[in-house]
């Protein structure tokens, strides 16, 4: 890695950071005056960098119009993401790889919840192997046909985005986006022919991954990795633990209490990390194949057949 790409690696960290705290779940008036003093500091950096003009040109031209108002930060964040989105973009090309913005999206974790609870009463009233497999391998042949399509057409790209704008993030119109990566996760898990793998990847993504999004943005203070805070990972491995230890005690109740405390607390723990490692792959994918990884790890310890 040159030097160069390293200096463009740490703007690219910083307006992150700064971008971040731009959220409405976070925003607190004081932080104006804690941000402009870092942003005009890196509009000076980026201005003796030519390769930066565009991303100086913009910062100089918004930061004189930044005042203290909530509204006025949300709107020059607005403005200043698809530059970021280029940077990180430039980087990934040189396998360089950045953290994506993530704004809160409540409708995006409510349709977290939703889809995964959807999910794991198919799974457990379905029940057959063969049925989980055809519905999984069809939903993910649908997704991976729009993103084919998308990648075809700018103009499906631009319908696609327009019709799940609710649930999308801006990032995903560029990339291959986390339901086609969820919905590949769980063909994976079909094939182990397992109820409580595939339930437990589900359900630590499905409660686990929203709670960590909704705690980290707006309580986060401690960073971890690839922007995720401790507070946000903590909520993430208690809110999955409960969900999944919930599911195993109505549906698999024969595993014991203990068992099923031990397995569901093992399911959250691994997909915690996985949330915290993930950078060059999607979460939606790593995270419920490191859930169902981590309870068939300690099943194997224990001797627990499912």
């Amino acid at each position: 890695m040159t030097a160069e790409l390293l200096e463009d690696r740490d703007i690219a960290l910083q307006l992150h950071k700064m971008l971040s705290d731009i959220d409405p779940a976070r925003w607190r008036t004081e932080m104006a005056a804690y941000l402009k003093p870092k942003l005009s500091e890196l509009h000076r950096t980026l201005e003796q960098r030519p390769q930066h003009k565009e991303l100086a040109d913009t910062l100089g031209k918004e930061l004189p119009a930044l005042d203290h108002s909530k509204s006025t930060w949300l709107e020059f964040k607005q403005r200043v993401q698809p530059a970021y989105m280029d940077l990180a973009k430039r980087l990934q090309a040189a396998s360089i790889h950045v953290p994506s913005l993530r704004p809160t999206n409540y409708a995006r974790n409510l349709f977290h919840i939703t889809s995964a609870t959807v999910a794991a009463v198919c799974i457990e009233f379905l029940g057959s192997p063969k049925i989980l497999l055809g519905i999984a391998v069809a939903w993910a042949a649908f997704a991976w046909s729009c993103e084919l399509s998308r990648r075809v057409s700018p103009r499906i790209n631009t319908l696609l985005m327009k019709v799940f704008s609710t649930v999308a993030h801006p990032h995903e119109a560029h990339r291959v986006n986390s339901a086609t990566w969820y919905a590949t996760a769980l063909v994976l898990l079909a094939l182990t022919q397992s109820t409580v793998l595939c339930v437990a990847g589900v359900a630590v993504l499905g409660l686990g991954d929203p709670m960590a999004a909704l705690v980290g943005r707006r309580f986060g203070r401690i960073r971890l990795l690839n922007g995720r805070s401790l507070e946000g990972t903590l909520a993430f491995v208690v809110a999955a633990t409960l969900a999944t230890f919930t599911l195993f005690m109505v549906f698999h109740a024969s595993m014991g209490l203990g068992v099923a405390l031990g397995l569901a607390v093992a399911a959250a723990v691994f997909g915690a990390v996985a949330e915290l490692v993930s950078l060059r792959v999607d979460d939606n994918f790593s995270i419920p194949l490191s859930a169902a990884a981590g309870v068939a790890l300690l099943a194997t310890v224990l001797g627990a057949g499912f």
